[in-house]
């Protein structure tokens, strides 16, 4: 599989009213990102609350993001659990989706993992999947962050391919490029990051990439380009987008993003899954006032 380095989005996850899979609004969504120059497709993720989903749900978003994407890009699925057979379960349910990739983290949610023990969830994952493993480094979803010698020993075990790097250490991000074995696809999941991810040979995973595709792709070309002028415009713009979350601790999140994708007429509903907060008109006010404030960045020209 090969990954080229740029922009991969975070996909939301467009649903239904039961928190069923909206698959007309998916195929929407899907179609307009990829007309920017999208390097693959982050499914079922973080910010796809991809492990608040049903199983079955989840199964539905892995395949229909696959026919639907119809070999334009890559597809890399979430697949990452509180265990290991469960993340097995995962696997296999991404494999028979026909995903290119399948991304894994340590296990989440529980206190006190050990480097052993991520090492030891990595090699089964690698083992029975047909299809390459990316190790996935977040510690806002699990406990710690792994050093350099743990992530070379997961990265030199066969069929683990590829790091997605979201924990807030750039020097530790910059090492990974500079020393894995040339190739290996190393993706930054940090906005803020993407600039001097760009610089440092990286890519960036965007968890704002379903709603500034193209912004997101400027910014990386602008950094690559060393155009730091307009680089930092980008990023700047970018950084104004997260008004819509309702200020610290981004209470919207990850509603918010959907209602601006709802109001650009690219989703038809913005809920995501119980127990995040489902949006009342006086709220769907406040996101709208921040979006109005943003709309140029926003409403960026569609690609399709």
């Amino acid at each position: 599989m090969n990954i080229e380095t740029g922009v991969i989005p975070a996909l939301i996850t467009p649903l239904n009213e039961d928190e069923t899979i909206d698959v007309p609004s998916l195929e929407n969504l899907i179609n307009w990102m990829l007309g920017n120059d999208l390097k693959g497709l982050f499914v079922g993720g973080t910010m796809g609350e991809g492990i608040a989903l049903r199983d079955n749900q989840r199964a539905i978003l892995f395949r229909e993001s696959v026919r639907i994407v119809n070999g334009r890009v890559p597809v890399l699925a979430n697949v990452s659990e509180m265990s290991t057979k469960r993340a097995l379960d995962n696997v296999a349910m991404a494999v028979a989706a026909k995903v290119d990739a399948v991304v894994a983290t340590p296990r989440m949610v529980f206190p006190g993992r050990t480097e052993g023990e991520t090492f030891r969830l990595m090699k089964v994952l690698a083992e029975h999947s047909s299809v390459p493993v990316w190790f996935y480094e977040n510690p806002f979803v699990t406990p710690i962050t792994s050093d350099f010698e743990s992530i070379t020993e997961i990265m030199a075990l066969p069929n683990v391919e590829g790091l997605k790097f979201s924990a807030q250490n750039f020097e530790l991000f910059a090492r990974c490029i500079k020393e894995l074995p040339d190739h290996t696809p190393c993706f930054n999941g940090n906005v803020p990051e993407i600039a001097m991810s760009a610089k440092i040979g990286g890519g960036a995973i965007a968890g704002i990439g379903s709603m500034l595709p193209g912004l997101c792709v400027a910014l990386f070309d602008a950094a690559l380009a060393n155009l730091d002028n307009e680089a930092k415009k980008f990023q700047d713009a970018i950084n104004s987008t997260y008004s819509i979350y309702g200020g610290n601790g981004w209470i919207f999140w990850p509603t918010a993003q959907k209602h601006v994708l709802m109001r650009r007429g690219l989703i038809r509903t913005n809920i995501a899954t119980e127990p995040f907060l489902r949006l009342n008109a006086q709220q769907e006010s406040i996101v709208d006032e921040a979006l109005e404030k943003i709309a140029d960045w926003v409403f960026e020209p569609a690609a399709v």
